[in-house]
């Protein structure tokens, strides 16, 4: 499944912004910088302000604010902190429709920790029940729209698109674009990742590109790009999805930038994985590692939970301050004991982390040692292969030179001396010279084959013909007219390849070519090699008994398994296609 982006699906945005009198001229104009994405530039400014003159009304919008610049650079931690000390200033001041706005940026951002266990429907419930209360279409749709969130969560996915259609019904009429994008894209969401039925999301993402090419931002495109690109991951349209993630990179936005590209590497890293682009996948997946390092996902989980932990305790000793007002003794003895279990709550707590954490580190140790280990092998296993087809190589190039420069050599001194002979044949008697000739014929057939050997086995022959030239005259040398016919097709060879490159894969065909004459009984086989993108494939086909792909081993010549393991070392793949009386398939497809 590809990696849904939950800070820009979920139905919150900026909604504190109105023109009262009792707000600042100065926050107010820091809060449409934060809306335009200037988000860093608003949080150095905030910082700076003295606050001990500020009302209450700005206090409680200036802690908004440095709310939401932390939310968007992704200090959940800090976001939450100010949001909750922000909502208990609007109560303060009567504000109850603020404040219930806060309550969905509150669980937006606990919904966007992974697997962080917050709850955050308490907050969603809360933010609805107020809404019906107060009829209000536009709250009543954003409420609905993140009930809908939450029955995804829960794995309800029929209701979750019920919720979704009665939140676009609200939207309606309001003519409110900017939520009714939200909505579109969450269904969009749903379509693709639960319900599996991508057509039905691109729907919904059409409509929504309509609004954004109207009036969105860089952060809208950038969002119905990244949806677009999971729908035709769906679709299997692999390259498609991959247009799409490269149209949402070339994109610089202002919000959740560190999320927002760890989604965005991890989506490239599965398309390509699916492509099987190793080299690509691997690439995108040093990115998602260096921007999830970056998101500190796990530290910022905690320190949210730590404070959603003080924050609760303390509205339970303010409820117990109240029931137990009059009561002095009473309420120090609550403290007391509220004071123990915070205590026994934190010790606990940071035992079980420690715990945990060990666990993990110790885990992760073992995992790095294997891997390891694992790798030390592979390499001592290729270099044991390379050492053997060196080994090879040089001991073929050993007997050729013996033969050509030893046995060849008293062969054709042997022919000069008969040649002589010959000369003085008409002093011989007609039986010797029967015998001369006879000699002589043997003495040149012998000389001939000797030299053919010679050239068989000196992979220098490469250095003049190159390698389908010698693959071709080795198909023809070996071929047997009326038993077995091996037909060679070369595409894309304009070029010579590097000497060990053509070395390398002309003993494959020469291995699996003997093979065939061996053991597949076969009358027909081809030989085919693709040279295309820097990419090499081989095909060798016969029409022979087949054997079953398990029994790859075989005791002479480099073997089925050395073969694959050195097409692995090149990078390259190897794939055996046979069934017992159907012939057989070999595939090599190779990098250069």
């Amino acid at each position: 499944m590809l990696k849904k982006l939950h800070i820009a699906v979920f139905i919150a945005f900026l909604s504190i912004s109105t023109a009262y009198g009792q707000y600042s001229k100065q926050l107010l104009s820091l809060e449409s910088k934060i809306e335009s994405g200037n988000h860093e530039e608003v949080l150095k400014r905030l910082n700076t302000l003295d606050t001990s003159k500020f009302t209450l009304y700005n206090k409680a919008l200036y802690l908004y604010l440095k709310a939401k610049c932390y939310d968007f650079r992704n200090s959940e931690d800090l976001a939450f902190k100010n949001f909750i000390l922000s909502k208990k200033k609007f109560i303060a001041i009567d504000s109850i429709d603020r404040a219930m706005d806060i309550n969905l940026d509150i669980a937006f951002l606990l919904y966007a920790q992974e697997n962080s266990g917050n709850n955050y429907s308490k907050y969603i419930n809360e933010y609805l029940n107020y809404a019906k209360n107060t009829n209000n279409n536009l709250k009543l749709a954003r409420g609905y729209g993140n009930l809908a969130m939450l029955k995804i969560d829960e794995g309800k996915y029929s209701e979750s698109k019920d919720y979704f259609h009665e939140a676009l019904f609200y939207v309606k009429k309001t003519d409110n674009k900017n939520v009714e994008s939200a909505l579109n894209n969450n269904l969009a969401n749903l379509y693709n990742e639960y319900l599996h039925q991508p057509d039905s999301a691109l729907y919904y993402l059409k409509k929504d590109l309509l609004y954004v090419k109207d009036r969105g931002t860089l952060d809208d495109y950038y969002m119905n790009y990244l949806n677009q690109s999971s729908s035709y991951y769906y679709k299997k349209e692999y390259k498609t999805s991959i247009e799409y993630l490269k149209k949402a990179d070339s994109l610089p936005i202002n919000n959740y930038v560190v999320k927002s590209k760890q989604y965005l590497y991890e989506n490239f890293q599965t398309n390509y994985d699916s492509l099987k682009d190793y080299k690509n996948a691997y690439k995108y997946a040093l990115l998602v590692k260096k921007f999830a390092d970056s998101a500190n996902v796990i530290e910022q989980n905690i320190a949210i939970n730590d404070i959603q932990t003080k924050y609760q305790t303390r509205e339970k000793e303010l409820e117990n301050e109240v029931l137990k007002g009059k009561v002095k003794t009473n309420k120090a003895l609550v403290y007391i004991v509220v004071g123990l279990l915070i205590a026994s709550l934190i010790i606990g707590f940071l035992i079980v982390k420690n715990a945990r954490r060990r666990e993990h580190i110790s885990k992760q140790e073992k995992l790095i040692e294997q891997q390891k280990l694992e790798k030390a092998l592979k390499e001592y296993e290729l270099s044991s292969i390379d050492l053997m087809l060196e080994g090879q190589e040089k001991e073929r190039q050993r007997i050729a030179n013996d033969l050509h420069d030893n046995l060849g050599s008293m062969l054709a001194t042997l022919k000069i001396n008969f040649e002589h002979l010959r000369l003085r044949k008409n002093e011989l008697q007609e039986e010797e010279n029967k015998l001369y000739d006879r000699t002589d014929e043997l003495i040149e057939e012998a000389y001939q084959k000797v030299r053919r050997l010679a050239h068989a086995k000196n992979a220098g022959v490469f250095a003049n013909e190159g390698l389908i030239p010698t693959i071709r005259k080795m198909a023809e040398k070996i071929s047997i007219p009326g038993k077995l016919s091996i037909e060679v097709m070369a595409v894309g060879f304009n070029k010579r390849l590097e000497n060990t490159i053509e070395i390398a894969i002309f003993r494959m065909v020469q291995e699996l070519s003997t093979n065939i004459i061996k053991h597949s009984h076969a009358t027909e086989a081809s030989i085919q090699l693709t040279n295309h993108d820097e990419n090499i494939n081989i095909i060798i086909e016969d029409n022979g008994v087949g054997f079953p792909p398990a029994k790859t081993h075989t005791s002479d010549g480099m073997g089925l398994n050395t073969i694959r393991k050195k097409v692995e070392q090149l990078g390259g793949t190897f794939t055996i296609d046979s069934t017992p009386g159907k012939g057989t398939t070999i595939i090599i497809d190779l990098p250069i």
